[in-house]
């Protein structure tokens, strides 16, 4: 069985495909248009000199089935376009996404997933539109050219000429136009990537008085992106400009030729006609890329973005599906560099849980306790080391495959849109028995029973969810489908007293089914539960101890402070500064 290709390569096999369809039907078109043209002259030549209403009838009849074909062809060619279109998009969307959710990408992930949909759909445009339509036209003018050469060489050289001052134009203006423009594009996906972020906390930043800030910023960011997006518009319509000139002096040129010809002695007969009607579909195409100049450049530049991104070697390679058959987790000697950072973020972790265990992690801000659970999950390869569940490296395995297996809930409890029943059920078709038995275990009953329709509430941009509400479902996700690990980063960021005390049932839950759960968290009530207690800090997971013993009680607090001050309490102590964030 072949290999299968990489999405250029099926993108560009896709397009010559395309292109051996489309040929044929284009020069169809072309040579029909000629058709219907002498059939329209015959009426001079047969019907008027004759006066037959019947040879008319012919005419008629004969023009009208030509014409209906000739639509029909033009039209199966638009269609065959618009389809190439819609099968790159399928081909380029899925790898691009995939690429910019990988790690190292060198940019934040939905700020790389933007454009790279956004370049989608500009080249899904480009085949679709008259941009595709003009270009399979101009390969069609080596064929009038010959049409023009078997009825005098000077006319063949005329629209040879016609046609290559045109292209010049077209090219010298497809110069100019692109650099401009893919400066005005990158500066608008920054821009949009600076405005995306600022209203993602839209109410904070308006209470702050960070609102015209944020907007001086855009504009001075736009204005130099606006100037650019002048110069590639200014020489778009230039060129324009041009190859409309070129068009009506070749036209007329033509016919000028050709009377000259015939006044020298030249038989063309009605080569003088033809090659004054020939002579616009010479220069036309060209006439009509330079008018989408603007369109062909985005294209390109949406196609060199994609290029880039797909060309980046893969950060998860050889993933398959493995058995798990206990759910052990082993970290081995796991070390992670950060670009730019000279000293590694994580360095030579280390980590055995096994079914049943309850693990804890604790850390500054910023120590890298959220990476090591991105990780844990095969989200991203490390410089050195792996993590294996059940003796495979989670990096290797399959995404669909291994998200049968873990459970995981990120630090922001972003949800995707849907009903909430998709939400938990992980965008899946929901299994209504297993989705109502995660919300319960995660203490999300009541939140999904104050919506409006329950389960079948969607989940969009006018969906009223607190943090907290958002975080409880986000847990019922993560434990959706019973997984034998649970990776749980600060489960209680954003819920109150009695969310804290839901989520310690829930780790107790987990604990009596032999789930391997690991969880971030600088509550001390959450850390007590945990069967060991880890610090990482300098990049190094160090054991703390029992963190019953090590947390304590009031009463117990003294003797154990001594015991947790090198390792925990500075971490707990600079997180509480900053990370006090109970949910409404």
């Amino acid at each position: 069985m072949p290999a299968p290709l990489a999405p250029l390569d099926q993108a560009r096999a896709e397009m010559a495909a395309a292109l051996r369809l489309a040929l044929p039907l284009g020069f169809a078109v072309t040579a029909g248009g000629y058709l219907l043209l002498l059939l329209k002259m015959q009426v001079f030549t047969l019907v008027l000199p004759t006066g037959s209403l019947e040879t008319l009838a012919g005419i008629a009849c004969g023009y009208v089935l030509g014409a209906a074909l000739l639509a029909a062809l033009d039209h199966a060619r638009d269609m065959l376009l618009v389809t190439l279109g819609n099968r790159l998009a399928r081909a380029l969307a899925p790898p691009a996404l995939r690429a910019a959710a990988a790690p190292g990408a060198g940019a934040t992930p939905a700020a790389l997933a933007t454009q790279a949909l956004g370049d989608v759909a500009e080249l899904r445009r480009a085949v679709g539109g008259t941009l595709a339509a003009g270009a399979l036209d101009a390969l069609m003018v080596p064929v009038l050219l010959l049409g023009l050469l078997f009825l005098d060489y000077r006319l063949a050289l005329f629209g040879l000429a016609c046609g290559l001052a045109a292209a010049l134009l077209g090219w010298i203006g497809e110069r100019r136009t692109k650099a401009a423009l893919a400066d005005a594009n990158d500066a608008a996906a920054e821009t949009s990537a600076m405005v995306a972020d600022a209203m993602r906390c839209a109410e904070p930043v308006a209470a702050m008085g960070l609102l015209p800030a944020v907007q001086r910023r855009w504009l001075d960011r736009m204005a130099g992106g606006a100037a650019r997006l002048r110069q590639a518009q200014a020489a778009s319509r230039t060129a324009t400009a041009l190859a409309g000139l070129v068009q009506i002096l070749g036209s007329g040129g033509a016919l000028m030729l050709g009377a000259a010809l015939v006044l020298g002695g030249a038989e063309i007969g009605i080569g003088l006609l033809l090659a004054m009607l020939v002579m616009p579909r010479i220069t036309g195409p060209f006439a009509t890329l330079a008018t989408s100049l603007v369109d062909l450049a985005a294209a390109r530049a949406a196609w060199a973005r994609l290029a880039a991104l797909l060309a980046r070697p893969p950060a998860l390679a050889a993933q398959r599906a493995f058995p798990c058959p206990e759910g052990r987790l082993v970290l081995e000697r796991m070390t992670v560099m950060v670009p730019k950072q000279p000293r590694p973020l994580l360095r030579e972790v280390s980590l055995v849980a096994a079914p049943g265990d309850l693990v804890a992690i604790a850390g500054a801000v910023g120590s890298g306790k959220s990476t090591l659970l991105r990780l844990i999950a095969g989200a991203g390869r490390p410089a050195a080391g792996a993590a294996f569940l059940d003796g495979h490296a989670t990096w290797q395995w399959d995404r669909e495959d291994i998200a049968r297996h873990l459970g995981m809930l990120p630090q922001e409890p972003v949800l995707s849109e849907g009903t909430v029943a998709e939400a938990i059920a992980r965008l899946g078709a929901p299994d209504m028995r297993a989705v109502i038995r995660a919300a319960r275990l995660a203490g999300a009953e009541r939140t999904v029973a104050r919506l409006a329709h329950g389960y079948a509430t969607r989940i969009g941009p006018d969906t009223r969810l607190s943090l907290g509400e958002r975080q409880r479902l986000a847990l019922a996700r993560a434990v959706y489908g019973d997984p034998r690990v649970v990776l749980l980063d600060e489960p209680t960021a954003w819920l109150d007293a009695a969310g804290e005390a839901q989520v310690l049932e829930l780790l107790a839950a987990l604990k009596a089914r032999g789930a391997t759960v690991l969880f971030t968290s600088h509550r001390p009530a959450l850390l007590r539960a945990a069967d060991r207690l880890l610090v990482l800090r300098s990049g190094v997971l160090a054991p703390a101890g029992r963190p019953q013993r090590l947390l304590a009680g009031p009463r117990k607090a003294a003797p154990a402070a001594g015991r947790i001050a090198a390792p925990v309490a500075p971490a707990l102590a600079a997180v509480a500064a900053t990370k006090d964030k109970v949910a409404a």
